[in-house]
């Protein structure tokens, strides 16, 4: 099966996009400095408001933000919109500013701006009804209620890609996550809790998103062996406790804060 064509960009770092080294909006937002609009949120003002707001997570796709940059005096407001989670492509929004290779650089240096991105993604496992617990993914004890609105909302599996594509630009610090995420979500399938059947658009997301969203070729092909070999909705092929022995064997990797 070929793999999408947004997939081979990603793999290839995006060899046709030429840099924009002037472009930072999403630095800026991360850095607490740019504020979103219309409610003139920056980072720490909309997490503490939204952190656990599953409704408005829901209803509004913060992916593709609007934040208003500081005008000088002899210019005029400039609107760009960004998103928490930042990648480099265009996404829905042709607008949005993807993310520079600058800002990968500058993000993954600042503790301050780590303990942010992992503070986003941490929310975005809450919406979907996971527990970080270190690194090591668990069913919160909403799970039931989480699963079932992403079973019912079929956007948010585009969203799940997308927040794999970004963990996967921060290679040296959240990249480790992203396939703990793919392999919590083969666990989920394997143990009833919900499908990825082959051929299904959850199915088929894994099968050619989820699974190549690794640049690390070894990486790639140890997910992609499981994602294959997942078995049957509920017949516990590769569950919670293939999961575990998983991440034990590997160990703690990835960016985990204080």
């Amino acid at each position: 099966m070929s793999r999408p064509r947004d997939i081979d960009q990603f793999l290839n770092s995006y060899p046709s996009v030429r840099p924009n080294p002037a472009a930072s909006s999403n630095l800026l937002f991360y850095s607490n400095k740019l504020p979103l609009q219309p409610d003139d949120f920056k980072y720490e003002q909309f997490m503490e408001s939204y952190d656990r707001d599953y409704i408005e997570l829901e209803a509004n796709h913060y992916e593709a933000m609007v934040s208003t940059l500081e005008p000088r005096a002899d210019t005029e407001i400039t609107v760009c919109p960004i998103g928490l989670f930042p990648i480099r492509e265009h996404g829905v929004n042709p607008r949005a500013q993807p993310l520079e290779p600058h800002e990968i650089s500058a993000m993954e240096q600042d503790p301050k701006i780590l303990g942010r991105l992992l503070r986003s993604y941490k929310m975005m496992l809450g919406f979907y009804g996971i527990d970080f617990d270190g690194g090591k993914l668990r069913p919160a004890s909403n799970h039931k209620e989480r699963l079932d609105n992403l079973r019912s909302r079929s956007h948010n599996v585009l969203r799940l890609t997308r927040i794999l594509k970004h963990l996967s630009e921060l290679s040296t610090t959240l990249q480790p996550h992203a396939a703990s995420l793919v392999l919590y979500f083969v666990a989920a399938h394997s143990e009833g809790l919900l499908s990825f059947e082959h051929g299904t658009m959850r199915g088929d997301s894994m099968d050619q998103w989820w699974s190549n969203c690794f640049r690390d070729q070894g990486e790639r092909r140890a997910v992609r062996d499981v994602v294959r070999a997942r078995g049957d909705f509920g017949d516990k092929t590769w569950g919670w406790k293939e999961y575990e022995e998983w991440y034990d064997v590997r160990g703690k990797t990835g960016y985990i804060g204080e």
